[in-house]
């Protein structure tokens, strides 16, 4: 798995300022969120000491809490002592203690990111009757068989739910709350337990968000003085980007203070190309933004990319309309007083505390092997939210002076995120039709995905814009590379790790705007024009040329990411790029 190699990056926010500071959000927290199924990452967010010492105030750990308790005060015949499911849960806790009594010691509170509803697979043998819920849930990502689809308005199933809040905090007395997770239910490290979202579709949604957080608000803040994450995340135009579905089921619950929902800072999930969501800064409630430091659709930290310029302030594309859900320019200027960051919603008093996700998000690889980008990208957020009246680029120059980056060389390492922004979109997205922003995301590119893309290329006759939007992307990432080989630094590894994430990003976009070339010469080719053959074979020669550098630079660095595929999404052959480009090899 992930081998973080150590580097001299310190990471620091003062904690008396984030006490004394008037304009300091009161939660800042950090999240490492696993790859489900896999082992956990190896990082130094991981550590209380390091936490601590960084300033934030909570961590979110990715423990599956809910599943390391058992039934037995329930019901004698649930999760019997000497069991397999037993074991597998007492073990399961035990390991949890261990660690947090790490954060205890620390003094860094645990807001454990839980799943509701699920429980072990003897409670659904012995009661699934009781709190099944009508129709059928989708297991997430591959889990379907375990996956089962709970009625949170049955009173068993309440019951139930009441009795797993007691028993996590009567089992684990010094947590300081629980984040709840209710949009997807990942269940492959929980071999013994089944379950799933209790949230029904369409109008009976609101209904089931109000009674599942009417119940935790009285067991978590009233009753135990904890405090509660409801995240709002879920799919379609919904809870989480759909204002009036957001105040229909947020005004129907009395605030409380220890009562916060968290939201994702963008009107869909972490891309380019997607308006500021509108639910912020809405509604009588807390809210604390999640911000993801190593986005899954654009390379997860193995190459620059600077998000947290645009988390603040706002991506350069939001000065534009976008359209939700097509991820398209409506021709339209954006109304000049609508939100495009954070500091826009800072002084609606609602805004309490950001959520960095320093690690997790999407499926596999890459896995890098140094946090430079991951570092830039939690430090510079981290910290303005322990100040919100702070300017990006001072937070910037106080995270070059944090690694010892001065001078000339501080100025190079600027210059390089801030053009990774526009190169990442430009090379990633089109910006003259609608996108597929799924189309290359963890370590696969999907070239079945694009098709509908290029077919909409096609018909606006956007073909040359679009050829030539991709050519300025891969000039930009060439640009980078050649900065990233002029700055120098005591930390020689520091130095390396960032020339090669450099060069690494210089091949996957110079790669990409091959496949972008082949996607739309291929096209025109069946539709008659034969004379691009000669372009067709001369991008494939580059294509496989750029593969093999590419392992040739993974091959000759430690510190190198581990390379994309040529797979689509988890490792299908079908409508994947490596299949689209051989079918083209016979032209």
């Amino acid at each position: 798995m992930l081998n973080t190699l150590k580097y001299g990056l310190v990471v620091s926010l003062s904690l008396a300022s984030l006490v004394a500071n008037a304009e300091s959000l009161p939660e800042i927290m950090d999240m490492v969120h696993n790859n489900p199924g896999e082992a956990p990452f190896e990082t130094k967010y991981n550590s209380p000491e390091f936490l601590k010492s960084a300033g934030f105030s909570g961590t979110v750990t990715h423990w599956h809490i809910n599943c390391a308790i058992d039934y037995a005060g329930f019901d004698s015949r649930l999760t019997p002592a000497g069991s397999d499911e037993r074991r597998w849960i007492d073990a399961k806790a035990a390991r949890i203690d261990s660690m947090l009594s790490g954060y205890e010691a620390a003094e860094v509170p645990v807001y454990p990111f839980t799943d509701f509803l699920v429980f072990p697979a003897s409670v659904w043998e012995l009661y699934g009757d009781s709190i099944r819920g009508a129709g059928s849930v989708a297991g997430t990502g591959g889990s379907n068989e375990r996956a089962r689809k709970p009625d949170i308005s049955r009173p068993f199933t309440r019951r139930l739910l009441r009795y797993q809040i007691d028993r996590i905090f009567e089992r684990f007395p010094t947590l300081g709350g629980i984040t709840l997770r209710f949009g997807e239910t990942y269940l492959h490290d929980t071999p013994f337990h089944m379950g799933g979202s209790p949230i029904r579709g369409g109008k009976d949604a609101v209904a089931d968000h109000i009674d599942l957080i009417n119940l935790l608000r009285e067991e978590v803040c009233v009753k135990r003085g904890k405090k509660l994450f409801y995240r709002t995340w879920d799919f379609g135009y919904n809870f989480h980007n759909n204002p009036d579905f957001y105040l229909s089921v947020t005004d129907a619950i009395e605030p409380h203070p220890l009562l916060f929902f968290s939201i994702k800072y963008q009107q869909n999930d972490y891309h380019r190309m997607t308006p500021f969501n509108p639910a912020l800064g809405r509604g009588r409630h807390q809210q604390v933004v999640e911000s993801q430091s190593r986005m899954e659709a654009y390379g997860k930290g193995a190459h620059p990319y600077y998000t947290a310029k645009g988390v603040i302030d706002g991506w350069p594309e939001t000065a534009l309309e976008i359209e939700f859900g097509t991820h398209r320019f409506t021709g339209r200027d954006n109304a000049p007083e609508a939100p495009r960051g954070l500091r826009d919603v800072a002084d609606t008093g609602l805004l309490k505390g950001v959520m960095t996700w320093s690690h997790g998000g999407g499926w596999q690889g890459p896995y890098i092997n140094h946090e430079i980008w991951t570092d830039l990208n939690t430090f510079v957020v981290a910290h303005w939210a322990a100040d919100t009246s702070r300017s990006e680029e001072d937070i910037f120059r106080e995270f070059c002076d944090s690694i010892s980056l001065h001078g000339y060389d501080a100025y190079l390492f600027r210059q390089i995120a801030l053009m990774s922004v526009e190169a990442v979109r430009k090379g990633h997205c089109n910006s003259y039709t609608h996108n597929d922003v799924w189309w290359t995301r963890d370590e696969f590119f999907s070239a079945s995905a694009n098709g509908h893309v290029i077919d909409a290329i096609l018909a606006a006759k956007a073909t040359g814009k679009v050829l030539a939007e991709k050519d300025e992307a891969a000039h930009m990432w060439s640009a980078i590379e050649a900065m990233s080989r002029q700055i120098d630094c005591e930390d020689q590894m520091l130095k390396e790790a960032i020339t090669v994430s450099c060069t690494y990003g210089r091949i996957k976009y110079h790669l990409i705007r091959e496949m972008w070339r082949l996607m739309i010469y291929s096209r025109l080719y069946a539709d008659g024009d034969t004379a691009l053959q000669t372009e067709i074979r001369r991008s494939i020669a580059a294509y496989d040329a750029l593969w093999a550098e590419w392992r040739s630079l993974k091959e000759a660095s430690p510190l190198c990411a581990t390379l994309y595929t040529d797979m689509a999404f988890r490792n299908e052959r079908k409508g994947s790029m490596g299949e689209f480009v051989d079918s083209l090899r016979s032209i």
